[in-house]
């Protein structure tokens, strides 16, 4: 009697062991099971170039490469330039803003792709020129544009055209470098409400010149360690456009006149240069709110602490 007793309670005490080592695992692989799952959601969202926003539109980190796929063709001849190329997202299936995009003195277009493929990744169309005379003065750079814009309005009716029907023409920008940034400022001063926005970057004048019938809200771009473009002629070009104009001026720290022409992954002074253009397209080009922090919020702040700029000035923003 004694054995069998001792045998149920062992049989018992075996069987209480066994179950409470089961609830034990269960509880454990629950635990387990959801710390697994929020970490692996964070790095999901850490590792992404894109999230959204507050108001549920996506933001794609404008210093990055965006999320589309880019696409080209050879731009029809135009008298207003020499040659042309057009970047623009493959998949695009709605109408989008589109830039025009020169190069400066002796530059062809392809000196800009760099930036034009940028662009075009973050949804834009952009038709980027050699000007005629890639060896003369602002005005060949400012007909580039000008007749840069009349040709993104042709392309969006051409039957043959890729971008048929996908231009949103109350939504073009002219871009340019250099004597094309020169250009870019001469051509917007000349289009006033044609266009919407408008980047120069470095630009150069070679005469004297007014921009007093501008209307497009305009960004100016400079470094302090331009030689060419005098950053003190950039800050006076900003300075002249209308108090009535939304404006911004980026003056960037160690920059120099030719990082914009050879900007790509491999030039921190570029990148710093396409995040800000993007975002300025996205933000006045677009009326994406989502992007004010990269213009005058928390990672515009970031990149301040960060010893990016000598000066960022803005008016009317």
């Amino acid at each position: 009697m004694e054995r069998k007793s001792v045998h149920k309670l062992f049989v018992l005490a075996t069987t209480c062991l066994f179950l409470m080592g089961m609830t034990a695992s269960s509880v454990s692989a629950q635990w387990w099971s959801s710390s697994s799952s929020t970490s692996s959601s964070s790095t999901s969202s850490t590792s992404s170039t894109s999230s959204s926003s507050s108001s549920g539109s996506t933001v794609s980190d404008p210093g990055a490469t965006g999320p589309n796929s880019v696409c080209s063709y050879t731009a029809p001849s135009n008298t207003g330039y020499l040659a042309g190329k057009v970047y623009y997202p493959c998949s695009l299936s709605a109408t989008t803003g589109a830039t025009t995009l020169t190069g400066g003195f002796t530059n062809t277009y392809s000196d800009m792709e760099w930036l034009a493929k940028h662009v075009a990744s973050h949804g834009y169309i952009v038709l980027a020129m050699t000007p005629n005379n890639n060896l003369g003065t602002n005005p060949s750079w400012t007909t580039a544009h000008k007749s840069g814009i009349a040709q993104l309005k042709k392309e969006n009716t051409r039957s043959s055209s890729a971008i048929k029907g996908k231009v949103n023409t109350a939504k073009l920008q002219v871009m340019g470098f250099s004597k094309g940034g020169g250009g870019t400022l001469l051509a917007s001063n000349s289009l006033g409400s044609g266009i919407k926005t408008a980047q120069a970057l470095a630009p150069y004048m070679d005469f004297t010149y007014s921009l007093s019938s501008t209307k497009a809200k305009t960004a100016c771009y400079t470094g302090t360690s331009d030689t060419i473009a005098s950053p003190s002629a950039v800050v006076t070009m900003y300075n002249s456009l209308p108090s009535s104009v939304t404006k911004v001026l980026g003056y960037f720290n160690s920059m120099s006149h030719t990082d914009w022409m050879t900007g790509s992954s491999s030039n921190t002074y570029g990148k710093r240069g396409m995040k800000y253009i993007v975002s300025f397209m996205k933000y006045y080009l677009d009326g994406n709110s989502s992007y004010y922090k990269y213009l005058y919020g928390d990672e515009h702040t970031k990149d301040v602490n960060n010893n990016w700029f000598y000066q960022y000035k803005y008016s009317n923003q």
